[in-house]
């Protein structure tokens, strides 16, 4: 639709919204879903998804009418149609544009490599980022991938790739999407398809037009045909030698609702976990952010919000934002303990940890080692294996105390007798091994 259009409408909505004809919430779900395809004709055609919202405007339909010939300065009589019938309507050109538009790269200049602060728990994904935008000639690990949960800095990472290269290497043909953008340009692909021939074979040869491919949040690629179509590019991809970069919240082999040759290729490449930042990561990504205006907060502040706010980057930032929010409108002398603890309350809203199960220490232990729940109960012999094992034995007995019967159950139906032998073996190697208990340590702080 042309933008006029869009801005023509949304002035419309405003306009009425302002007016209270309609009731608030009713107005949110509904109307403003609403899209003015074209007038033509003195015509009107306004595209609604629900019946709901087709019945609420009927009802009034005289108000949305006067409203729109008043900002189109001619009177004009509305035609409500379907959204899909809107899709019908849509000449090639358009559908080319909005497959165009989705295809862009939008890159956020903020997210580089120099303001990515590194620490023990991102420094590999980091590395493995920053060495394959420099593999010229063959990807070392394709494809990358970078797990770990939300507010980590995968996004940061992905978009420092396409910033780098923008920069080091314009030649270099570029493609980031996140899965949900993906999952929406196939289907309006596929709907196009009956109309204007076969559109999505027009999308994979975009698609496969790139040296870098780059996908955020591959967990939520849930959409049956999307992902067979982007099994098709993805192999393609790999042949041609074009690196691809995915990020996910958890660990490829735990990835549900993808089909299993899916997890089986992203299994095949470089896997690289991001955890929550330490104490020293957390202040620096603060010190970052503070950058030329230090003097403005006491250091124990900072102290305090690298500790407390250490579980999502984004809260992290956030909560220093809204310290320095607070600072305009009081303007202390310095953002102290006292005016932090007052500002940001004595119990700060964190997210509150759910009780703690045995699965959630297998997660957190699967994730530190890189490996799956098939891999934990299993029955490889693997050190590496065996010691994640014992750690899941030992911590389920420590945290949770529970018996050696419910964890052999929950840890692949182990006898009684072989899950207290395990966790004898752990107890002995915290005592002898410090790389054992350093993970145990770790693992344990994640689940706190």
């Amino acid at each position: 639709m042309p933008a006029n259009f869009d801005r023509m409408w949304e002035n419309v909505l405003k306009k009425i919204h302002s007016s209270h004809y309609f009731n608030d919430q009713d107005f949110q779900a509904w109307i403003y879903k609403t899209t003015l395809f074209k007038i033509e004709n003195d015509i009107a055609y306004i595209a609604y998804r629900s019946s709901i919202t087709k019945a609420i405007m009927e009802r009034q339909l005289a108000i949305f009418e006067s409203t729109l010939s008043e900002e189109w300065s001619s009177p004009v009589q509305i035609h409500l149609i379907e959204y899909k019938e809107m899709e019908q309507m849509m000449p090639e050109v358009i559908v080319q544009q909005r497959t165009n538009t989705l295809l862009e790269n939008k890159f956020n200049p903020t997210y580089t490599f120099e303001n990515f602060i590194e620490g023990n728990s991102n420094q590999e994904a980091y590395a493995a980022c920053f060495a394959a935008c420099n593999q010229i000639s063959f990807p070392a690990f394709n494809p990358l991938m970078l797990y770990g949960n939300s507010g980590l800095g995968k996004t940061h990472l992905l978009h420092a790739v396409g910033n780098y290269l923008s920069a080091e290497r314009p030649e270099a043909k570029v493609i980031y999407m996140y899965s949900g953008d993906f999952v929406t340009l196939l289907i309006d692909a596929m709907k196009a398809k009956s109309i204007h021939g076969n559109t999505v074979d027009r999308v994979k040869e975009q698609l496969l037009d790139c040296d870098y491919f780059l996908i955020d949040d591959i967990q939520n690629l849930q959409h049956t045909s999307s992902q067979e179509v982007f099994f098709t590019v993805y192999n393609q991809l790999i042949q041609k030698n074009s690196q691809i970069i995915i990020t996910s919240d958890i660990h490829p082999r735990e990835l549900s609702g993808l089909q299993n040759r899916l997890v089986s290729r992203f299994s095949s490449g470089l896997a690289i976990n991001i955890s929550k930042p330490g104490f020293e990561t957390s202040k620096a990504i603060l010190k970052k952010k503070l950058e030329g205006r230090e003097d403005i907060i006491s250091d124990d502040v900072l102290d305090y919000l690298a500790l407390t706010f250490s579980n999502d980057v984004r809260n992290l930032e956030g909560s220093l934002n809204q310290l320095i929010f607070q600072s305009t409108l009081f303007n202390p002398d310095i953002i102290d303990m006292k005016f932090a603890m007052e500002h940001l309350g004595k119990e700060p809203v964190i997210e509150k940890r759910s009780e703690l199960t045995i699965r959630e220490i297998k997660k957190a232990v699967s994730q530190f080692y890189g490996l799956s729940y098939a891999d934990l109960e299993g029955k490889s012999r693997l050190k590496q294996i065996m010691n994640a094992r014992h750690i899941c034995v030992y911590l389920s007995r420590e945290m949770l105390h529970k018996p050696y019967m419910q964890i052999g159950k929950d840890l692949g139906n182990r006898d009684h007798t072989t899950i207290q032998s395990s966790y004898n073996r752990a107890c002995e190697l915290m005592k002898k091994d410090n790389a054992f208990r350093m993970a145990v340590d770790k693992i344990k702080e994640k689940l706190m």
